[in-house]
């Protein structure tokens, strides 16, 4: 399982993500959670698909979140760098989106963070649907060949939830909620 993100295109070591992509992915954090109305208070349980070395549970947690945060990726050594500042309210867990491995609409809010251009999209996004309750964010890299498409895909496959998209010149990911 850990060779499979490796096999998509993704090969940036976990000791030096935060290096490479810190600032990066800060950036798109604070465009969802200040240019949305997702309202921490209300949220009891997250999920960070793709979760990386933990970035986004970090952000969370300086935003005052204090509910329960799993972080999930398929690349062992994500979960290991990210099990280093793990507290005790969250859990990081070594798994494959499209076949998540909790019961339905478990997760008040759902996040995807440039992740989906590496996933089979019609059967990651079911199991998304499936899991969340309340909100889901997922974001696509504006610099690939396929991205409106991508975009046009999900924007069809999610055609019964309500859908804010924005789009910040400083990100490089277009924002889905």
């Amino acid at each position: 399982m850990a060779g499979i993100g490796r096999v998509l295109g993704y090969d940036v070591p976990a000791e030096g993500y935060r290096e490479l992509y810190g600032e990066e992915q800060l950036q798109k954090y604070y465009s969802i959670f200040r240019n949305s109305m997702i309202d921490l208070q209300n949220i009891e349980m997250v999920l960070d698909v793709g979760c990386g070395i933990g970035l986004l549970r970090e952000y969370l947690r300086e935003l005052g979140f204090d509910g329960f945060y799993i972080g999930l990726d398929i690349l062992e050594d994500r979960i290991m760098e990210a099990k280093k500042d793990q507290d005790h309210n969250s859990d990081l867990i070594l798994a494959d989106a499209h076949h998540l491995p909790f019961r339905d609409r478990a997760f008040d809010l759902v996040a995807l963070i440039t992740v989906i251009h590496l996933l089979r999209v019609e059967e990651s996004l079911e199991e998304l649907k499936r899991v969340t309750k309340r909100v889901l964010i997922i974001t696509i890299l504006k610099g690939l060949k396929f991205s409106v498409k991508l975009f046009k895909t999900i924007k069809e496959l999610m055609s019964e939830w309500m859908m804010i998209s924005f789009d910040k010149p400083w990100i490089k990911d277009l924002i889905c909620i």
